[in-house]
């Protein structure tokens, strides 16, 4: 088990401060995969954080009283590791001021200094990867049957994502690496579930909404709230996230909240989405048509 763990998070380590050399680029021409990684996030945080916090909750009871100070340790140790990952990020975009032709995928070219600076991240990152792994050897088992208890929602989860993954192919076709950020799996790697504080609240989704009653029969609301004033487009899509119909397209919508009618006696049994587009982003709801 130790010999699989440690190479799958020095890995994990890697890929995460990779990005500290690609996302100095210039910020003002976000890449195709934006869109819908802040609609994977907004997903994630909405419905996947609280659920598997409170699965880790679970697990506090088990750790021993020197687990729980040492895990207070390493994510103080992470959080300074996020912090200069920041800094970092900071000063190769100082280093690199964007320039009229660059395009989204124009990268720094990082000096040395600078490139040793990064390995030396990526180098206490592994390590302090590594020790979390082992603390979390001795909770395998209560991890994996926690983990297991979920599995209905993970499938779920799983499917909304791709869902919202299928919506934007060519975030999908020219980043493929970027799936990950969708995955759920993430969550109950031994590591990241044990790092996990129970604790701490989930910060909410932007423009969070609700379809209500849910399951639907013959009608409903979508409740939504506008953050920026701005166009509102909400459309109806199936379960693999193909566009049915629009359902309401607003030039110009004043921040506040809102209340659309929703008629979908017409549609089979099955599970589907509604997508709020506005100026912050787009997020969609799940229902079921009963």
């Amino acid at each position: 088990m130790k010999a699989a763990l440690l190479p799958t998070l020095a890995l994990s380590a890697l890929l995460t401060f990779t990005s500290l050399a690609t996302s100095a680029r210039p910020t003002h021409q976000p890449g195709p995969d934006q869109p819908a990684r802040r609609e994977i996030r907004a997903y994630v945080q909405q419905n996947v954080l609280p659920t598997v916090r409170r699965q880790r909750q679970k697990l506090e009871a088990q750790l021993s009283t020197s687990d729980k100070a040492q895990l207070a340790v390493y994510r103080a140790q992470l959080h300074d590791l996020r912090q200069r990952g920041q800094e970092l990020r900071r000063s190769f975009a100082a280093a690199n001021p964007a320039q009229p032709d660059a395009t989204p995928a124009t990268r720094p070219t990082l000096t040395e200094p600078q490139q040793q600076q990064l390995q030396q991240l990526r180098t206490e990152t592994r390590t302090l990867l590594q020790s979390v792994g082992q603390l979390a050897q001795k909770y395998d088992t209560d991890i994996a049957r926690l983990s297991q208890e979920l599995k209905p929602q993970k499938e779920q989860w799983t499917t909304d994502i791709k869902a919202i993954t299928t919506r934007y192919p060519t975030a999908t076709a020219s980043q493929p690496h970027r799936r990950r950020a969708g995955s759920v799996a993430r969550f109950f790697r031994p590591a990241a579930f044990l790092l996990l504080d129970p604790a701490a609240s989930t910060p909410p989704a932007p423009a969070a909404s609700q379809v209500y009653p849910n399951p639907v029969a013959a009608s409903s609301q979508l409740a939504y709230t506008v953050t920026k004033t701005g166009p509102v487009t909400i459309e109806l899509l199936d379960g693999r996230g193909n566009t049915l119909r629009t359902v309401a397209q607003q030039p110009r919508q004043e921040k506040g909240s809102y209340s659309q009618p929703l008629e979908v006696a017409d549609l089979p049994t099955g599970t589907y989405f509604f997508k709020i587009t506005t100026r912050t982003g787009a997020e969609t709801k799940r229902f079921v048509k009963e």
